[in-house]
């Protein structure tokens, strides 16, 4: 529940990333069986197993805390957070686009893509490096990322 008050809550946009791991993983070990308590009180209902009961917890929080969404929103929503909870990257776009989707983000979606973003700039830099070593006299002597070993 506290996950998805942090990442629906504008002001921490910038932990999405560990935010989606860590619901990820919930979801994942939920999902796979490795989670072997019940979750649930057995007094109050019965569930086939923990990830039947995590489903239905996570659609009855959404549709509590927006009830201006659809069911069929929430249950594709939902279905795909099971669904993509093993490929990190999937879920984390699912995810974002479910909260672009709420109007609670569309203001500044910027900080959702720093992760992509920064990824692009470090390929980019690389790129550049090798394309200037690849250039005889571009790079200084002592810039060059050669590996030591080979001066033996």
């Amino acid at each position: 529940q506290d996950i998805f008050v942090v990442l629906t809550d504008t002001m921490h946009k910038p932990g999405f990333k560990l935010q989606a791991t860590i619901l990820s993983t919930l979801i994942h070990l939920a999902e796979s069986g490795q989670v072997t308590v019940l979750l649930w009180d057995q007094s109050k209902q019965q569930y086939a197993n923990n990830s039947v009961f995590l489903r239905e917890h996570i659609g009855t929080l959404l549709a509590s805390a927006f009830p201006n969404l659809t069911h069929s929103i929430l249950n594709q929503f939902v279905r795909g957070l099971f669904d993509l909870s093993k490929d990190l990257p999937s879920f984390k776009a699912h995810l974002r686009d479910f909260l672009i989707q709420l109007k609670e983000f569309n203001t500044d979606n910027e900080d959702l893509y720093d992760e992509e973003r920064q990824e692009a700039a470090n390929q980019a830099k690389a790129a550049e490096q090798q394309r200037r070593e690849a250039i005889p006299g571009m790079v200084a002597p002592n810039e060059k990322h050669e590996d030591m070993t080979d001066m033996q």
